[in-house]
């Protein structure tokens, strides 16, 4: 039995849902390729689903979050560190070696290399990168199985803070030697999507509840990530099982308030793969500050469970 449902969504964030759909702007149903569009997490004066946001920030204001919000806030503002006049070189292997071990050194708990496809990019956004860094963040499990009370929330902006402080750190260091480098963090959506480039930097599989498992962490992490022109060495994609495992296992689904995870695969943007419907899932994570019982729930998230569950993976696959 799952205690959250039947839900009914608030009347009052209903009462500001746009005559718009998440999935269409998303591509739900769409045959053919098209670069993605924003959907959520932008500028909220400028989205069709602004005012929904903002009322999530309103109905989330619990202290112990706004605590976590300015502090958030005080690393966005720091500058960057101006690039060196004289850059260090370095082999393309070097370079690669060095921002891994920098990126783990400044927090991160896994970190993968990848070429920017321009098709990660939004519409209307140019990016001027071509290559990029990208980080997994853990979060706390114990506090994530409180989901969707409070506390759950309070360690998911907590996290998005720490990524976001590893990035600026290890774009800042990147720029002391004297190449170009830019942060990239959530949640707050800028030029591109950030979890197709952590799937071709190595992170993990895109899971049956829209978030990325990855082997050590499950999904109980967020992403940061940093922009550079070096020539690094790109990482290929870990596929370890977890997409076939998905297929047969129905806890993220059979736990989701609103059933917004479906038993199936399906096309977006000419693209075959899993999807969680927008529109059934946003009211309930506005209302809890942002839900993560399905990232939670999955048991590769579960320590010492999904190390297990790689490793039978890993016979299987073998023969």
């Amino acid at each position: 039995m799952n205690k959250h449902r039947p839900y009914t969504p608030d009347p009052g964030q209903m009462a500001l849902w746009p005559n718009a759909s998440g999935n269409d702007i998303n591509g739900l149903g769409e045959t053919t390729f098209r670069r993605p569009r924003h959907v959520y997490w932008s500028d909220p004066d400028n989205s069709t689903f602004g005012a929904v946001q903002k009322w999530f920030y309103a109905r989330n204001s619990h202290p112990d979050i706004e605590t976590q919000r300015l502090a958030r806030n005080a690393i966005r503002d720091v500058p960057l560190p101006p690039v060196a006049e004289h850059p260090v070189q370095k082999t393309d292997a070097e370079w690669t070696s060095a921002l891994k071990a920098e990126a783990l050194r400044f927090g991160a708990e896994d970190v993968g290399v990848a070429e920017m496809d321009p098709d990660w990019v939004y519409e209307g956004w140019a990016e001027p990168y071509s290559h990029i860094v990208v980080m997994a963040i853990a979060m706390d499990y114990d506090t994530m199985t409180q989901a969707p009370e409070i506390a759950a929330g309070v360690e998911v902006v907590r996290q998005y803070a720490r990524g976001m402080k590893t990035s600026k750190l290890l774009s800042g260091w990147l720029r002391d030697q004297g190449h170009d480098a830019m942060p990239e963090h959530g949640p707050l959506a800028e030029g591109f999507t950030l979890v197709p480039a952590a799937l071709a930097a190595g992170l993990g599989e895109l899971g049956k509840h829209g978030s990325i498992i990855n082997r050590k962490l499950g999904s109980c992490f967020r992403l940061a990530a940093v922009l550079c022109n070096l020539p690094l060495i790109p990482d290929q994609p870990d596929n370890f099982g977890a997409d076939d495992f998905c297929a047969r296992c129905q806890l993220c689904a059979n736990a989701c308030p609103p059933e917004a995870i479906g038993p199936e695969k399906q096309t977006v943007r000419g693209a075959t793969k899993w999807y969680v419907n927008f529109d059934k899932c946003l009211p309930f994570f506005n209302e809890t500050a942002g839900c993560a019982i399905c990232i939670t729930v999955c048991p590769f998230s579960r320590p010492g469970v999904g190390d297990n569950l790689v490793a039978k993976l890993a016979r299987r696959i073998s023969g």
